[in-house]
């Protein structure tokens, strides 16, 4: 008996490695359940205002840099592995994809030296399966630290608005 299961074609070999990288995914995820750790990309923070975002343009971005999602939280984990069934024949065409026609640079938002990807969930995944170290990007960077709205000091911003005398009580 052959340990080894045999392949006819790339489709039902790139199928099995969609299976066992997802088995490894829902594996990872009940145990990070159980121990109480969270197993879900970092998600990018929506709830700051990044008001002086940029486009930098193509950039080729370190793989292992890209840490979380802006909107796909249930369907890779944080190491971005598939979680469900309904993501096989997209990862597996995009993994055929990259031999045939090569990718399309996918898109991220920048925080510091974080990355957030907006799209190209699936080519992140099959890129981190196969080993690839750099990915090309189209890449948005928002400041580190969002400007404070009010920069005056608190008693200089209250005697510009003539309320001295109520905060002096």
């Amino acid at each position: 008996m052959n340990p080894s299961p045999s392949f006819t074609n790339v489709r039902s070999f790139t199928s099995y490695q969609f299976s066992r990288l997802r088995m490894r995914a829902v594996w990872g995820a009940l145990l990070a359940k159980i121990s109480g750790k969270d197993w879900s990309p970092a998600t990018f923070p929506a709830e700051r205002e990044y008001p002086n975002r940029k486009l930098i343009g193509l950039k080729t971005v370190h793989v292992s840099q890209i840490i979380g999602t802006l909107n796909r939280t249930s369907d890779f984990d944080g190491q971005f592995r598939p979680l469900g069934k309904h993501l096989l024949n997209r990862w597996v065409n995009t993994y055929i994809d990259r031999d045939l026609d090569g990718w399309a640079p996918i898109l991220v938002h920048k925080i510091g030296e974080d990355y957030y990807v907006e799209d190209g969930h699936h080519r992140v995944s099959v890129a981190r399966a196969i080993g690839m170290v750099f990915i090309e990007a189209n890449v948005w960077e928002h400041s580190a630290y969002p400007p404070k709205l009010n920069s005056m000091p608190e008693k200089e911003s209250a005697g510009k608005c003539g309320t001295e005398a109520y905060v002096a009580q």
